[in-house]
């Protein structure tokens, strides 16, 4: 019991008969420990009190919690003041809308900023990119970092080193990447990760499990999830991961790999039956979610569900740097019951 009590006999004693640790000490009523070391009872109540104090986790003030929180910026500037920093540390947020929305564009300006230096206005931390669609470009990344940070990356070394400081894994299915996350505390303590990013989980989840292993699905997709956060709690790292949407007739999303009867929070307001994908375990796992939408050419930012913003709307254009916001505003009444259908 590494001697945590402060009866240290009984300690000794209690450990020749088994019970070594705390955990096996505090599954015991004192009458257990009275007949299996021939203890008072008053002894054995003031052993398991002591044990108790010595392994409690010490109580922590809402101030400390919000001294110790670190955001991560997406170097979207009205959506990380929005956020109140940016991508929460110890959090999930999630980005979630259709294909060519600007998904990957937005992960990686997430990504040049948190690997750019801190004088510069990055976070100077490592990235762990979970390719999934075999999407993530060098290249791109580079261009970005060097358009949004010029300062920093115009050099060839300044882009070497960017480049170091990103660790790109490209899992084969949603079983894989649980393993590859219970193994990688090792990987974010060496490189000071700050940022793991993960495109995109949906296209993991859909690939692995027909329509008929739904059950399994949500096991793992609540696995992969559990890990996220224990590593972001652990470590006061961020984690953006990216969703897909899939459509919904009626009341049921219509996709080969989507329960048929969850009800999924809509993208927008009976938006051609729009709706993100992964179901509701998936979705309670997320602290923040993003909605990108494109109406006729026109993109739309979406600030869906967080504990720390409004419901706030940005329209946006992809460009060489990534993502540009070009106007904001708060979400007005329409938009209030797109929101509420998809905060669940």
């Amino acid at each position: 019991m590494d001697r945590i009590a402060t009866d240290d006999h009984l300690a000794s004693k209690l450990e020749s008969r088994g019970c070594r640790t705390a955990a096996d000490a505090l599954q015991r009523s004192p009458l257990d420990l009275v007949e299996l070391a021939d203890v008072s009872l008053e002894r054995a109540r003031g052993f398991l009190l002591s044990v108790a104090r010595a392994v409690a986790p010490a109580s922590v003030s809402a101030h400390e919690l919000l001294r110790r929180s670190r955001s991560v910026r997406t170097s979207i500037a009205a959506l990380d003041d929005a956020l109140g920093g940016g991508l929460r540390a110890g959090a999930v947020t999630e980005v979630v809308g259709p294909a060519g929305a600007g998904k990957t564009q937005a992960c990686l300006a997430a990504c040049a900023t948190c690997a750019a230096p801190y004088d510069v206005g990055g976070c100077d931390g490592g990235v762990i990119y979970v390719d999934a669609e075999r999407k993530f470009s060098g290249e791109r990344l580079v261009e970005i970092a060097r358009l949004k940070f010029p300062r920093a990356f115009g050099e060839e070394a300044a882009t070497r080193a960017l480049a170091r400081r990103v660790q790109v894994i490209a899992p084969t299915s949603l079983s894989d990447l649980a393993t590859r996350l219970e193994a990688m505390e090792e990987a974010i303590v060496d490189h000071g990760v700050r940022l793991i990013i993960i495109d995109s989980v949906a296209h993991l989840a859909r690939g692995e499990f027909g329509r008929e292993r739904v059950v399994q699905r949500q096991s793992a997709l609540g696995a992969v999830a559990s890990t996220l956060k224990r590593h972001a709690e652990k470590h006061e790292l961020a984690v953006l991961a990216v969703n897909q949407v899939t459509t919904r007739i009626g009341s049921a999303a219509k996709h080969a790999t989507d329960e048929a009867t969850t009800e999924e929070g809509a993208i927008g307001e009976e938006s051609n039956g729009i709706t993100a994908a992964l179901g509701t375990k998936w979705a309670h796992c997320v602290n923040t979610r993003i909605a990108l939408e494109v109406v006729d050419d026109r993109r739309t930012m979406k600030i869906i569900k967080s504990p720390m913003a409004p419901l706030t709307a940005f329209e946006y254009v992809v460009d060489a740097s990534g993502i540009k916001i070009i106007s904001s505003s708060n979400a007005n009444a329409s938009d209030a019951n797109v929101h509420t259908t998809m905060r669940t």
